[in-house]
Formats: structure tokens, sequence, C-alpha cells
């Protein structure tokens, strides 16, 4: 990610769980991964883009093991606090920037991604990183945004926004395109903010899966 983004979540890290609303979206995104993944306890799993680490931490209990990954060293403090104070085992975080980073030798069965996406500049190749970090077989869960018409990030956070949400449709094809298959998706939260004239401005957030092509 560009220094921009990963200085906005630096800034934001302290203060990021201060929010109910991120928690309750991060549960809502666990629901649908244990819906429609159905994780197991054999499963390896990175949570790339983790900030304070609520999606993983709800998957930890389901699964054999947790990596939280993040380019912002703010946030991956604030998950290894948490870690510490709640003796969480079999959960670590790394330092991990897939627009940067050359993709390394370890290996997942579940990599998750929620509200990340939207930041990346290059998707396409953030995809193949993905494909090439699962197992034959594994599986990729992003959430993201519905596309809307880039009202949801507030001004101070825009600079670091490169997509006003996806078409999950196009997003879907991406998938194939990079070698992802039966991919799925469904609703999984809806955020609702304040709008213009004291109105309510909701906004979808989805959850999309596919699964890495066994080899033949």
């Amino acid at each position: 990610m560009n220094d921009a983004t990963a200085n906005h979540f630096d800034r934001s890290a302290a203060n990021w769980d201060a929010a109910p609303q991120r928690a309750e979206l991060a549960n809502a995104v666990g629901e649908a991964i244990m819906q429609l993944v159905r994780p197991t306890r054999e499963m390896d799993v990175l949570d790339y883009g983790c900030g304070t680490g609520l999606v993983g931490v709800f998957l930890l209990p389901h699964v054999r093991s947790v990596v939280g990954a993040d380019s912002s060293p703010a946030m991956l403090q604030v998950l290894d606090d948490k870690i510490r104070a709640n003796g969480l085992r079999h959960i670590r975080t790394e330092k991990l920037d897939l627009e940067r980073d050359p993709v390394h030798d370890s290996r997942y069965h579940l990599i998750v991604s929620s509200m990340v996406t939207h930041h990346v500049a290059d998707v396409d190749s953030l995809l193949a990183a993905f494909r090439r970090m699962l197992h034959p077989g594994g599986f990729l869960a992003i959430a993201d945004l519905d596309v809307e018409p880039g009202l949801f990030h507030s001004p101070e956070a825009v600079e670091s926004v490169h997509h006003h949400g996806f078409d999950r449709g196009r997003l879907k094809e991406r998938l194939l395109c990079a070698g992802f298959t039966d991919a799925k998706d469904t609703t999984a939260h809806v955020i609702r903010k304040p709008g213009a004239n004291g109105g309510i401005r909701e906004f979808p957030v989805f959850l999309i899966v596919g699964q890495r092509e066994n080899p033949l």
C-alpha cells in the first residue's frame, strides 16, 4: 500500500476498536465466512490487512492458526497487545505489504481480507499473490463495499482510497481469471452512516469467496 494509506492507519490505530461499528462489521464478516467457507480446526489462516485483528480473532477458535498481516506497524502493535492481554494462542502478527513485498513461501488454507481491497491500486496483482499463498483447494474470502459514489470515507481517509467499492460480478470474474473457482457472494453487512439533511446512507458490504483450483 502507499505511504498515505499506511500513515492513515498508523494514526487511527490507537482508537480503532473504540468504534463499536467496527466490531459489528468484523463479526458480521466472520459469520459470513463461517457460512460460506465453513472453516475447520485443520486450517491455517492469513488475515491480510488485519488492522487490529478483529476478523482474525473472531475466526481463531474455529481454525488451527491465524497470522494477522498488515502494512501498519501501529495496527500490528495493537493486535500484539491484544494477544498478550488476552493470552491468545496460535495467533501472531507479521508486517506484510503485498504491493511492495515479495510473496513468501508460507501457505494457507484460507486467506481473508476485509475492507482492504479498495485501498489497493493493482487488485489483479494482489489476487495473484493470494493464489500463490494458498494451498491447492484453499479459500479466499474478500469483504468490501459495493460500488458507492465516493461518500463512504471521511476527507482525511480518502487519499488512501483507490476504488469506491466494487461491482460484485466483475470482481468475481477477476477471481476466475486469477485461478479461482466457484466464486460466490453474499451481503455480509450494511454500514449505516449519517447522510445529507439528517438522513441515513446505507453502504452494503459483500463477502466474495473463491477457491484455488486443485491441480489435475
